[in-house]
């Protein structure tokens, strides 16, 4: 008798056991399927993504110290992190890490974008394609200084013209506003931070938001139309106040305008060109003067075709063709030319439409030596 209570009890115990363990199990597989399906977490709100690219550069460089070198690089390693916060307010960031890592004075670990983006859609129905950025954001000049991923462009390196044009990749901190004009335009414009070069260097003059200095704002508007298929048209302004933030060398105001025509499709014939110049109101006895930089223009032309291969990968492959001038020392009163001619001969598989191999045929020249480049690049690069 007190045996058969005994294993009683005992199996009463065990069924509450594992009734409590069944309990907290269902508990936990309700929270999990709560999360799954957009519950509350921060992290059903939180996205990621990133690019990188990988370039082996065999071009032969006449006017570098080392003449023959062959050089493997991880040129870039970027990750996005992005965050809906409701309908309405949306946080980006972008974090690069250039060069692998750091090493005597090469490399860097750079913050390209963090901004909060507000839709005024809330405001009513007429204010539904209005946006606000607040922060930190890539200068909407030109083709490639917002949209630089690899397998967005022909090529190993991105086009040398908006490199030193508009110092790619550009980023400012400010307010940058953007507007629907009907449904086939937009315009934006934005208040920002400026470049800060002492010697009238565009490229050079960019801070990078690290302690830059904040004396004097700069503006950029541009406009763009989309009313035709698969092509954006658009011009764009840039005007800095003063260009070196030191009063006592006097103000160096400084006007960029540009323009640019974008066709890309993942199919089919494509067109990109660019086209802009610079114009620097230095005094006659600054830097920017007395080394030629008070004018500065750059220019091409890139006629493309891409044929699908289809297949379960979705591959494809493209040919370009890029011819381009340039000139950052374009003052003719001063004998500081700088022009430069380029021609690029480009090839592009895409893997899928998210990863690309790449090789490119490179030819430059200075005309002031007869110096530059020539030679094979090649390149692989992604993006999600």
């Amino acid at each position: 008798m007190t045996i058969n209570t005994s294993i009683s009890r005992a199996d009463a115990d065990l069924e509450e056991k594992i009734s409590n363990m069944q309990e907290e199990i269902d508990a936990l597989a309700s929270a999990i399927e709560e999360g799954s399906s957009g519950g509350d977490g921060w992290w059903t709100k939180t996205s990621i993504g990133g690019y990188g690219e990988l370039h082996w550069e065999m071009a032969h460089k006449s006017n570098d110290d080392n003449t023959n070198a062959k050089v493997v690089d991880v040129h870039r390693y970027v990750t996005f992190i992005g965050h809906q916060f409701n309908d309405y307010l949306s946080f980006n960031s972008e974090v690069e890490i250039e060069h692998a890592y750091i090493k005597d004075g090469n490399g860097a670990v750079e913050l390209e974008q963090m901004y909060l983006e507000q839709n005024l859609g809330y405001l009513g129905e007429r204010w539904e394609n209005t946006f606000i950025k607040y922060g930190v954001f890539l200068v909407p000049v030109g083709i490639t200084n917002e949209t630089h991923e690899p397998p967005t462009f022909y090529g190993v390196e991105r086009n040398v013209v908006e490199k030193e044009l508009n110092a790619n990749t550009w980023w400012e901190g400010g307010i940058l506003g953007q507007t629907a004009l009907g449904q086939t335009a937009d315009i934006t414009f934005g208040v920002h931070s400026g470049l800060d070069s002492s010697t009238g260097d565009i490229r050079a003059g960019r801070g990078k938001m690290q302690e830059q200095d904040g004396s004097n704002m700069a503006y950029t508007a541009r406009m763009r139309y989309t009313g035709i298929q698969g092509v954006e048209l658009a011009v764009w302004h840039n005007h800095q106040t003063d260009l070196d933030n030191t009063p006592a060398t006097g103000n160096v105001s400084a006007n960029l305008i540009g323009g640019h025509i974008n066709m890309s499709p993942s199919e089919g014939f494509g067109f990109r060109a660019v086209a802009g110049q610079w114009d620097l109101d230095c005094p006659s006895t600054h830097a920017c003067a007395t080394n030629g930089f008070a004018k500065a223009w750059g220019a091409f032309i890139e006629p493309s075709y891409r044929w699908s291969l289809g297949g379960p990968m979705d591959s494809s492959i493209g040919i370009a063709a890029r011819a381009g001038a340039r000139n950052d020392k374009a003052d003719e009163k001063q004998n500081a030319s700088n022009k430069i001619r380029r021609y690029d001969l480009l090839v592009n598989y895409w893997l899928s439409p998210n990863a690309v191999l790449k090789i490119d045929y490179e030819n430059s020249k200075l005309y002031t030596n007869g110096k530059g480049s020539a030679g094979y690049n090649f390149g692989m690069g992604y993006q999600f």
